[in-house]
């Protein structure tokens, strides 16, 4: 087998890779590459490109099935020799005290995953991954994942207002752009909306999840697309990760290969 690991995280906007060497031992490992390619008809020219003659084996959490079944699709006819799998909760080193642990998504879970490893161990972390969804989420002291909020993203709700009204158009909020409170059209009116209520939706969160934690203060996490955006705004403290999820996928294919 190859040297590296295959992680796949299948979002409902992007589908995100990254191969991992087998040789990272860190608790949360990084990938030596990455690529990524829309859900909707995705294009894996080149990937192809970038991965060795050597089969690979590939481990995915999703929550886009139609976008699954197309990276799948792909492997088996350009790459038969690779193994896939498709994770599920229970292949996961994490505790997931939520009624139907089958039910919540597994990006969430695999982030949870990561942020366990780089966490203080004296502290639960809330971890923020901002992407075409907002979710926000709690790891417990111990180590559990508790749940947490889900919230449309910036990009979504650019989208629903536009979808579903006459006159606005669909706009964006760009990276580093630090809109004015009062719009004075209706562009910077929207562009207001859109940060300032995502903004200020993480900030309550934070802040009604710390009131609901016994112990230490949590460590705040961040990643996700949007994360540049958000994690300035908020008035804790935080950092954050690039490629939570696949660093947390990684976790788990090793996690699998461990004795135990």
């Amino acid at each position: 087998m190859s040297g590296v690991w295959g992680a796949v995280d299948v979002g409902n906007t992007s589908i995100h890779i990254g191969l991992f060497n087998r040789t990272d031992s860190r608790p949360l490992p990084a990938p030596a590459t990455t690529f990524s390619s829309a859900s909707r008809a995705p294009d894996f020219t080149r990937l192809a490109e970038m991965l060795p003659n050597e089969p690979i084996t590939w481990n995915i959490v999703s929550v886009n099935r139609a976008g699954q079944a197309a990276l799948e699709s792909w492997l088996s006819a350009a790459r038969p020799r690779d193994q896939h799998h498709a994770l599920n909760h229970a292949e996961l080193p994490l505790t997931i005290s939520v009624a139907a642990p089958e039910k919540v998504g597994m990006d969430r879970l695999a982030a949870a995953v990561g942020a366990n490893a780089i966490r203080d161990p004296q502290r639960p972390a809330i971890i923020i991954d901002a992407g075409s969804a907002i979710t926000v989420d709690v790891v417990s002291v111990a180590g559990d994942f508790l749940g947490g909020a889900i919230v449309p993203g910036m990009k979504m709700a650019a989208r629903a207002l536009a979808g579903q009204t006459d006159m606005l158009p669909e706009i964006t909020v760009d990276v580093g752009e630090i809109p004015t409170a009062i719009g004075a059209d209706t562009l910077s009116a929207m562009r207001s909306g859109l940060f300032y209520s995502a903004v200020g939706g993480v900030r309550e969160l934070i802040e009604r999840f710390t009131a609901q934690l016994d112990g230490p203060a949590p460590q705040v996490i961040f990643a996700g697309g949007d994360a540049a955006k958000l994690a300035p705004q908020m008035p804790v403290a935080s950092v954050t990760i690039d490629h939570l999820v696949l660093g947390g996928v990684a976790i788990a294919a090793r996690y699998a290969k461990a004795p135990r």
